[in-house]
């Protein structure tokens, strides 16, 4: 029977490509090197991971991929980035955050978000960088590194929200400062008007208004372009080769979670046209990086993928949109002119929750340690399957004149309808309870 038992066991186990995925062969090979230089080798890897970790993609190639193309499309981005990263990176080493946290970049990419969207709003509502709005960046960085460590829970998905969360702070801070009254100016025209646009993710409203006037030709070839541009606004790039390359690099990710990332992506923007917004801002990707985030965290990231969740995910996609429309309409009239990955949080968070306890079996979640859609879906499948549901047995024994039952193996979560046939003689010896399970 155990040579048997062995055979089936290797038959289920399915062996995954080494790069593709987590690059789980990599971790594995520096939980075996000890040094300073394998130490400092391993926080690199976590720094790759952590610029991936911003489109779900826990990939060190992936990071990379992203980074080098970064640095050929906007380096002066890249380069506050990447210096936000490292000092979230260090940070959240000083604190003690958890190994699983660091070793994924997960105490990164929000560092990431603070570097690139900051150097594309500041110019805009405060001016030139000097060292007052330098030193802010930097503190949104350390405070972005706290938040997520308070934020975090088994309940509750932090995602980008310490990014949310500090970035509306420091465009509050900055645009009290000198830049206050250029940024007021420019705004008194958006009052009266309701339409504007946007050529970054993250840059301000300007007098051309929310809604589009009378722009009703569609340029199919643009709104492909803005499908492909909203992976790279993210970062708060409009780049449709480096939203391109991040594609690329979900697909060595995660084919599953590409899918439903892009499905999201045509599906904003498509919500962008039919709302009435701004052409520009659709062809630019605004309208569909929230709903890229969406899909990708709903597809198969934090749920383990199943008819359910896949209605799911779309559904959360289609609510992300709704949300970007409300917080544009509410925005136009503050000085917080960018919804930044609000609309993904708020829509994934409610969503997160459809899942009523680890046992749930509808809106299952992963189960540690975490990995890729694809091995979490097969995971999930081959615990199930382990789960006795046929055949169950038990057995009654006389005690003092009475049956006393007990049930071996017996799991009630997974029986519906049984039937009870007692065999026997008066309960003389013991009885023979046989419970069929009934598909």
């Amino acid at each position: 029977m155990s040579a048997k038992n062995s055979t089936v066991e290797l038959r289920q186990e399915k062996t995954w490509v080494s790069c593709v995925g987590d690059f789980a062969i990599l971790k594995k090979f520096f939980a075996q090197k000890q040094g300073p230089i394998w130490y400092t080798m391993q926080l690199f890897e976590a720094l790759l991971r952590g610029f991936g970790q911003v489109v779900f993609v826990n990939n060190p190639l992936g990071g990379l991929l992203i980074i080098v193309t970064w640095a050929t499309v906007d380096p002066g981005t890249l380069a506050l980035s990447v210096a936000a990263a490292v000092l979230g990176l260090l940070l959240s080493v000083v604190i003690r955050e958890p190994r699983n946290i660091v070793e994924n970049g997960l105490s990164v990419y929000n560092p990431v978000l603070v570097g690139s969207v900051s150097y594309v709003l500041i110019p805009q509502i405060y001016g030139a960088f000097d060292a007052f709005s330098f030193l802010l960046v930097f503190l949104g960085t350390i405070l972005s590194v706290y938040l997520t460590r308070s934020l975090r829970s088994d309940t509750f998905a932090c995602m980008t929200w310490p990014f949310n969360l500090v970035e509306i702070v420091l465009i509050f801070a900055l645009s009290t400062q000198n830049g206050a009254n250029e940024l007021t100016k420019s705004m008194e025209p958006m009052l009266e008007k309701h339409n504007a646009t946007s050529e970054t993710t993250m840059t301000t409203m300007n007098s051309t208004g929310f809604y589009a006037e009378s722009n009703d030709y569609v340029n199919w070839g643009m709104v492909f372009r803005g499908c492909v541009v909203s992976s790279a606004q993210v970062y708060g790039i409009n780049n449709e080769i480096l939203g391109a390359v991040i594609y690329l690099a979900m697909l060595m990710y995660s084919p599953t979670s590409t899918v439903f990332s892009f499905f999201g992506a045509f599906c904003g923007t498509l919500a962008g046209l039919q709302l009435g917004v701004d052409h520009d801002k659709v062809y630019n990707g605004i309208w569909g990086y929230n709903n890229v985030l969406t899909g990708s965290a709903l597809g198969g990231n934090l749920f383990v993928l199943n008819g359910q969740t896949a209605a799911a995910a779309v559904m959360g996609i289609i609510f992300t949109s709704l949300v970007q429309y409300s917080l544009e309409s509410i925005f136009i009239n503050t000085q917080l002119s960018s919804v930044l990955t609000l609309p993904f949080v708020i829509a994934t968070s409610f969503f997160f929750k459809l899942n009523n306890g680890k046992g749930d079996l509808t809106f299952p979640w992963p189960v540690p340690p975490m990995s890729f859609p694809e091995k979490q879906r097969h995971d999930y499948l081959m615990r199930q399957r382990k789960i006795p549901r046929k055949n169950l047995r038990s057995s009654f024994r006389m005690k003092r004149g009475r049956p006393k039952l007990i049930i071996n193996d017996l799991s009630l979560n997974n029986m519906r309808n049984y039937n009870l046939a007692l065999y026997g003689k008066q309960f003389s010896t013991f009885t023979v309870l046989r419970l069929n399970h009934l598909k």
